[in-house]
């Protein structure tokens, strides 16, 4: 009984606080694109790209025809609240030597031309840029680093779309709070869900990682009695949060769900 009023009072919070947060409208106007890109077949250069809202800064880190390290900046607005692609004129710098005293009025910036981000899936894009009559067209995506850790318990708050399913009835649209346990050991997964009608729901698959993106992808199971694959992607995690988008088919009901999960660890 105690358990059972514990995670009553954690759902109202979390309808609470999310709620409010959703009342407020959403402020992310796509997937983010922050993060270090590159191409795994021509490694030795890469791109820095930091995205607020509609605007990235980029950063090519590449080569000049002199072999010497070149920065070419870009300023990108994404093209239309459909898309995304992103656009903007590229600038090559120079500088005074950091190893002498800093001289803001030896920074000069030129514009060179232009430069394009195309972000085809969520880890993965295309990068055009013209610098003084040379284009370039290459196929990146987010550098690998390390595995995030994401084992705890949350409590998150699920929306999700249903449709597909062999019971009508069961076709709706869905927000509710669950309680949320991760457990991860290197690449293998799994993320428990408990929701408050006392439905669990287990998915167990394999963790990847891309840059700051990471998904489990497998099988899942619920004490319903419904099975099938499930994939929880651009996965990403700060402290004490969660954020997830997923995509689920059941193999018996029918039912397929695509929705996004944010969570927090509670104190």
């Amino acid at each position: 009984m105690q358990c059972s009023k514990y995670l009553g009072t954690l759902y109202a919070v979390a309808l609470t606080v999310f709620g409010m947060i959703g009342s407020a409208g959403a402020t992310s106007a796509n997937t983010d694109v922050s993060d270090i890109w590159w191409n795994p077949a021509e490694s030795g250069w890469g791109m820095q790209m930091v995205n607020t809202g509609t605007f990235v800064f980029a950063t090519v880190y590449v080569y000049g025809s002199d072999g010497k390290p070149t920065w070419l900046i870009g300023q990108l607005t994404k093209s239309s609240a459909a898309q995304t692609t992103y656009a903007g004129p590229s600038y090559l710098t120079t500088g005074p030597y950091f190893g002498g005293a800093f001289d803001p009025d030896a920074v000069i910036a030129r514009e060179a031309g232009t430069m394009t981000f195309v972000l085809d899936t969520v880890t993965a894009g295309r990068l055009t840029y013209l610098v003084d009559g040379v284009v370039v067209n290459k196929s990146v995506q987010r550098q690998p680093l390390t595995l995030d850790n994401y084992n705890g318990n949350y409590v998150a708050y699920l929306t999700q779309t249903i449709s597909g399913c062999n019971n009508p009835i069961n076709n709706r649209k869905l927000t509710d709070a669950r309680a949320v346990s991760i457990t991860q050991n290197g690449s293998a997964m799994a993320v428990v869900t408990t929701a408050n009608n006392g439905l669990v729901c287990t998915i167990n698959g394999t963790f990847t990682q891309l840059g700051r993106m990471g998904q489990v992808q497998g099988t899942y199971a619920c004490n319903s009695g419904e099975v099938g694959t499930a994939i929880l992607f651009e996965m990403n995690n700060v402290p004490f949060m969660l954020t997830a988008r997923l995509q689920s088919q059941s193999s018996n009901f029918g039912c397929a769900a695509s929705g996004e999960l944010a969570g927090v660890i509670p104190r």
